[in-house]
């Protein structure tokens, strides 16, 4: 079986892919780097202030990734791995052997759908949660500039890139059903 990376922009459906992969396969093991960062920058680098820019720019962070899914594999081999993560690019997902990689964005979105998905989607664990629309309009904008980076980088890379501009839910759960379809080795 092949493990899955699913990659892309902040608050693309990644997390609501994870959830429908998980209701499809059994044996399933869900590697949220989301939290692995925040672990890494309290135990190691000990300061829960440093924005989420500077632990990526960590060097030793994406090792600790990086090893944390080699052991991973090494010892829970009855798992399918899926890895929910913003700290990979298309360029560097070569390193995940054996794996179904896609990416998610919103490239064709404008700023104030992009925040009213976000506010449909929020949970009140979610960083968009405390902020304002203001702020989230000002991250929004940053966001669609990059989930066109990444599609056109996934078109390079040859990657699947999926828009989640539209019909969120209809295009992850079609997402999760080409996932299943194509997860054996």
């Amino acid at each position: 079986m092949k493990n899955i990376i699913i990659i892309g922009a902040s608050r693309a459906g990644k997390s609501t892919l994870t959830k429908l992969l998980s209701e499809r396969i059994n044996n399933l093991m869900v590697i949220r780097t989301d939290l692995l960062r925040l672990a890494y920058r309290e135990a190691i680098l000990k300061d829960t202030s440093l924005s989420i820019t500077v632990v990526l720019n960590t060097p030793e962070y994406i090792d600790f990734v990086l090893s944390y899914y080699k052991y991973a594999n090494m010892y829970d081999t009855g798992f399918v791995k899926v890895m929910d993560t913003v700290d990979f690019e298309p360029k560097d997902v070569s390193v995940f052997e054996n794996a179904i990689v896609v990416c998610l964005g919103y490239p064709n979105a404008i700023k104030e759908e992009v925040v009213k998905n976000w506010r449909k989607y929020d949970t009140d664990i979610d960083w968009t949660k405390s902020r304002s629309d203001e702020k989230l309009l000002h991250h929004a904008e940053k966001e669609i500039k990059n989930s066109q980076y990444l599609e056109e980088e996934c078109k390079k890379y040859n990657i699947k890139y999926v828009d989640t501009s539209s019909d969120r839910e209809k295009v992850l759960e079609e997402l999760a059903d080409y996932i299943v379809d194509n997860i054996k080795d």
